[in-house]
Parts: C-alpha cells; sequence; structure tokens
C-alpha cells in the first residue's frame, strides 16, 4: 500500500496496536530486514509517531520480552484487512513468508474474523508476485 488510507479512522489504541502487530510480523522470523523496516516507516508514518519512538521499537523489538504477541483486535472489518494486507507485505518484505509469519497471521485474521480463504488467496498472491 502506497499510504495508509485509515489513518484518520483509528483511535490512539487501534494504531498503537497497529504498529505493535507489524513489529511482531517483523520479529516472527527472528530477523530484522531493511525492507521490513521501510515497510514499517512508509505505513506508520501518517500515525503520528515521533521517528525516534519508531526507530527505537524497531531496533528493541527482538529482544524485548514484553511486547505482547497477541494478534491485534480491530473495531472494524475493513480495520483488520488494511492491517493484514500492511503484515504481508512485511512478512514477504524478504522476498519469502515464514512459517512464523505465516502462523501468526492466521491467528490476526482469525481473531478478526477474517476467512482464513481470504488470507490464503492473499498469500498466494503475494508469494505469485
Amino acid at each position: 500500500m502506497e499510504k495508509n488510507l485509515i489513518s484518520d479512522e483509528l483511535d490512539a489504541r487501534e494504531k498503537s496496536e497497529y504498529f505493535r502487530g507489524l513489529l511482531v510480523v517483523m520479529a516472527a522470523d527472528g530477523d530484522v530486514h531493511d525492507l521490513e523496516k521501510e515497510t514499517i516507516r512508509r505505513v506508520i508514518q501518517p500515525f503520528g509517531f515521533s521517528n525516534e519512538y519508531i526507530e527505537e521499537c524497531m531496533s528493541d523489538i527482538l529482544k524485548n520480552t514484553h511486547v505482547s504477541h497477541a494478534a491485534p483486535v480491530f473495531r472494524s472489518r475493513q480495520h483488520a484487512l488494511s492491517f493484514l494486507c500492511d503484515a504481508l507485505s512485511i512478512a514477504f518484505a524478504d522476498g519469502e513468508i515464514h512459517m512464523a509469519e505465516q502462523s501468526w497471521l492466521t491467528a490476526a485474521a482469525e481473531a478478526n474474523g477474517i476467512a482464513a480463504e481470504w488470507l490464503d488467496a492473499q498469500l498466494r498472491a503475494v508469494q505469485a508476485g
């Protein structure tokens, strides 16, 4: 996605959860790639977080044991779909979707009432290029 079009619709809690969820996806494979970081910066920029905060969170995600790995739950289906599309972009930024990333994305879809078939179709589309 070029610009997160729902950033004005999300409340402060949802923006924080969206960011946390993207961080968790980025770290799910145990490695943080530059393209994943770039994608997060682009997606989160409209949310109003300071660059310093974003950079600190990305730098600390692999060692911060206090970050919940639970899937964020959004108040609307559209917010959840937007999140999952952004999370897929991050998961595939390194050229492959790892099993841990796919498992977490499946849990996030389920937590938000998104059909597994929708996620599977999105995963196939991303992998097909």
